[in-house]
């Protein structure tokens, strides 16, 4: 049966959306598990790996578990013999919105327990499962997670107190953007590999032109309060005397965090934000094109975090060609 859920959590990982910066979790967790409460088994530690899923557009979230237990007492068992417990579970978890660092939850689901052969186990059985926790972000992977889990199973009810560590992975599946997310807009231009070490747009004359510092929400291609704000300076400017005719380039880069496509097509729609709030700001769409160079042509060193900041960057770029 275990292989059946393992192969539905995989085919779900082909369905991934853009919501999640991550899309896969995996949960290391140990505790308490009060094993029937008035049965003939006695109390024993439990250890439980979790798998959840959180690419699907959709509020509650696959999870399969697994739970295991030894060197469980039996009660009136002359003989002092021991019986051990494993579970598989499925079950759908969603998240309760509270803080960044907070994170509720509950679950419910179903599964099958399994004990040893040996004289006054519980039987083998299915059983359904009801549960909740919470999760302790300590950074954008990891976090600490508690959870209390109820099942009931025919003869067997079993009680768990488990907490540990949860570790997210997996980059989002990130779809081409289309050729055109606006009335009036220009060719879309992603260079072919290998890419230029450097910008090189034109062979006549380049003027950089640079308002203040154009910023993005972290993975994200949309601009700030400040930058909308610099960008509306910007666009006075370009609409200048001494600018009006001249051809505008804008040119998208990222850091190297995250896969390389994933940055190329994020460098372009950080260039098409910066392109559409210049024309609602006043500056004539055909003047303008944009490209997206991804992370090939960094300023900084990536392995600092004052350089990957100084690598997420949209430069604007005059020429005499207009």
């Amino acid at each position: 049966m275990y292989k059946l859920f393992l192969i539905a959590f995989l085919s779900l990982s082909l369905y991934a959306q853009e919501k999640k910066e991550y899309i896969n979790e995996v949960s290391f967790l140990i505790g308490d598990s009060e094993n029937g409460f008035n049965q003939n088994i006695n109390r024993s530690l439990a250890y439980d790996i979790q798998f959840q899923y959180d690419g699907l557009d959709f509020p509650i979230r696959p999870e399969i578990s697994f739970i295991y237990s030894q060197n469980i007492s039996l009660y009136d068992d002359a003989t002092n013999s021991h019986t051990r417990y494993v579970s598989i579970m499925g079950n759908g978890v969603y998240d309760i919105p509270y803080t960044k660092l907070l994170n509720p939850y509950v679950k419910a689901g179903v599964g099958y327990q399994s004990f040893s052969d040996v004289p006054k186990s519980p039987p083998s059985s299915p059983f359904a499962d009801v549960g909740g926790g919470l999760k302790l972000h300590i950074s954008k992977r990891w976090a600490l997670k508690f959870e209390a889990l109820l099942t009931v199973g025919k003869e067997h009810t079993n009680l768990l107190a488990l907490g540990g560590l949860n570790f997210k992975f997996g980059r989002k599946y990130v779809e081409r953007p289309p050729e055109k997310e606006c009335e009036v807009c220009p060719k879309v231009i992603q260079l072919a590999a290998p890419a230029p070490v450097s910008v090189s747009v034109t062979k006549t004359p380049i003027k950089l032109f640079s308002p203040h510092k154009i910023r993005f929400e972290y993975a994200k291609a949309t601009l700030t309060d400040d930058s909308k704000a610099s960008l509306k300076n910007a666009a006075e400017s370009l609409n200048s005397t001494e600018n009006r005719a001249k051809k505008i380039t804008i040119v998208g880069n990222t850091d190297d965090k995250g896969s390389r496509a994933f940055n190329a097509t994020l460098s372009i729609k950080r260039a098409n934000a910066v392109r559409t709030q210049l024309v609602q700001d006043g500056v004539n769409p055909k003047r303008i094109t944009i490209e997206g160079l991804g992370e090939i042509n960094p300023v900084a060193d990536n392995t600092t975090a004052l350089g990957r900041e100084k690598n997420r960057r949209v430069i604007i770029l005059l020429t005499n060609e207009y």
